[in-house]
């Protein structure tokens, strides 16, 4: 059920229109839906609760009531403004690749990006979702010793309101960044956000299991991957590991 719409002319592309709803199945698929009926590019639909919150690999999203929940049309490099965001409400996080948001190795937020053909034109939906004012133990207990929430680290209450403005403000820059800038500099950006890097890793690459040091983000956005007889992988998607 939508509750509440919001127009801000001050915003470039990201943000302009914010459909507010009490509850949807997954603001993804929301998204989707609106975009049988021609919205405008950047359109962010924020749900309070999700009954069918996804992560990657089709893994549930938990979606308590006092999470942010937002979906755009929109396809970028949305981690950084997420950090940005958690940052700026106290709250230093980095990026494990692809674009989860951890704080002290336990996850705070995590992305979700599809693409979708309407009309014979690609789209891409974006969809986040922050643990912002989220009791840890209403989250699932099997996820709630790798999971953390801006609640549980920062002891001023922040809005969701307030942080979704900032966050869409954030996006907004970055959008405009992408449309003008080359993608290399944006990566150099992403690499000094990503706690990956440097790392020692594990990952699924095909049918193949490459373990070794996290190396660089290529300019493809595939995480660079040096195993220990000096040869390089590219990692795109699959299972990845950071080992002790």
């Amino acid at each position: 059920m939508k509750i509440g719409e919001v127009h801000d002319a001050n915003r470039k592309i990201v943000g302009r229109t914010i459909l507010h709803f009490d509850a949807v199945e997954s603001t993804n698929e929301t998204a989707k839906e609106l975009l049988d009926s021609d919205v405008e590019e950047g359109l962010v639909a924020w749900a309070d609760r999700q009954a069918a919150g996804r992560g990657r690999h089709g893994r549930a999203w938990a979606s308590p009531l006092g999470g942010l929940y937002a979906s755009w049309v929109l396809g970028l490099l949305v981690g950084m403004p997420v950090v940005k965001a958690l940052r700026h409400f106290g709250v230093f996080a980095g990026l494990k690749y692809p674009n989860d948001a951890v704080y002290q190795h336990r996850k705070i937020a995590g992305i979700l990006s599809e693409g979708v053909y309407r009309h014979d034109v690609y789209h891409v939906v974006v969809g986040i979702g922050v643990n912002t004012n989220v009791d840890l133990d209403k989250l699932p207990a099997e996820v709630q010793p790798r999971a953390t929430t801006l609640k549980r680290e920062v002891s001023l209450f922040v809005a969701n309101e307030e942080f979704l403005d900032y966050l869409l403000n954030q996006l907004d820059d970055l959008y405009s960044r992408y449309r003008n800038t080359r993608i290399e500099f944006l990566l150099k950006d992403y690499r000094g956000q990503c706690t990956t890097i440097g790392k020692r890793v594990s990952a699924t690459i095909g049918k193949d299991r490459v373990i070794g040091k996290a190396y660089d983000i290529a300019t493809n956005g595939a995480l660079v991957i040096a195993d220990d007889q000096g040869a390089k992988h590219e990692f795109f998607e699959g299972t990845l590991e950071i080992l002790k």
